[in-house]
């Protein structure tokens, strides 16, 4: 018997083949970001820190939204909030002593108490 053709059938030679959508969606560097904005935090090493920032930066940037709208906003968004915190973490050191410096305090400890002449 032979095959017969219908308007709408799917296996004709001019209807478009399906291609799977690529993954270019940011979630490696989603990975990276959070590893490294971690061990920013544990190493207090600058340039991991730039490097989280950078990634998650990268990953809320390449962020694809699905077809229902909804996307992983919040994740991509705690990740950027934690490569921010880890960069503030490894550069607090540094930003407590010139506040000490600022307010007069000659040890480079942070809150230590402003050393006064006796007479």
């Amino acid at each position: 018997m032979p095959r017969k053709e219908f308007p709408g059938d799917p296996r004709r030679a001019n209807v478009v083949p399906y291609t799977a959508a690529s993954s270019n969606d940011g979630s490696l560097y989603y990975i990276v970001a959070f590893i490294s904005s971690m061990a920013a935090l544990f190493s207090k090493m600058k340039w991991i820190a730039w490097i989280a920032l950078y990634s998650s930066m990268f990953s809320a940037f390449s962020d694809r939204q699905s077809a229902t709208g909804s996307s992983n906003s919040s994740s991509r968004v705690s990740t950027i909030t934690l490569a921010l915190t880890s960069l503030l973490m490894t550069y607090l050191p540094e930003l407590l002593a010139v506040y000490s410096l600022v307010r007069g305090s000659t040890s480079g400890a942070p809150g230590a108490p402003v050393k006064t002449s006796a007479a």
